[in-house]
């Protein structure tokens, strides 16, 4: 339990960092101001994280924004947007040029942009702690109901989950999942967090 504690408070302060820089950026596209806040992080065995996301979300229609990372250690990650936040997005985060697109793209494009704002601050973090040895895709937007979203992304090779919460507004959270091979490393390198960071 101790150790399990340990490795939650060096990946809470990691996680805390890439989610301030990533806030820093999304307040350049908002048209008020949005806080990003992490308010949970919890472990996992990858077999429990659909039964944790599905207490979490629920089944219904959903819309993610999902990375895959390889180099030292490899995994996946999805950005979740539940439906109140979602509509919230949307309207915080319109603009002239958007309105010219029918509603799927048009959505499409806020997640789209939302997701990569919040994958470069903590891939960001990630990628710097582990001096560049860490190789991540463009983040690929999903939706669907969460079984749907999750297609393709549970795999045996992966030994350890995590979910974290991320607060935008009271009662409008972001829910956020990775799965790493092993956390071994990261955890190594993070504990490095205040050589390359303020925290």
């Amino acid at each position: 339990m101790k150790e399990n504690s340990e490795h939650l408070l060096i990946l809470t302060q990691l996680f805390k960092v890439g989610i301030d820089r990533a806030d820093l950026m999304l307040e350049t596209i908002s048209r008020s101001p949005i806080k990003l806040k992490l308010i949970s992080l919890e472990l996992f065995s990858p077999q429990h994280l659909l039964i944790q996301l599905e207490q979490r979300l629920g089944s219904k229609a959903l819309k993610a924004m999902e990375l895959v990372f390889t180099g030292e250690f490899q995994g996946n990650t999805q950005l979740v947007f539940p439906k109140p936040t979602a509509a919230m997005l949307i309207d915080l985060i319109d603009n002239e040029d958007r309105r010219k697109l029918d509603k799927d793209a048009f959505e499409k494009a806020i997640f789209s942009e939302v997701g990569n704002i919040f994958y470069n601050g903590i891939m960001g973090v990630v990628s710097t702690l582990c001096e560049y040895g860490i190789t991540y895709m463009i983040p690929k937007y999903k939706e669907g109901d969460l079984r749907n979203l999750l297609l393709g992304t549970l795999s045996p090779k992966y030994s350890v989950a995590l979910i974290g919460t991320v607060e935008i507004f009271p009662d409008r959270n972001l829910l956020f999942w990775f799965q790493f091979d092993t956390l071994e490393k990261l955890l190594e390198k993070g504990t490095n967090l205040s050589d390359y960071f303020d925290v």
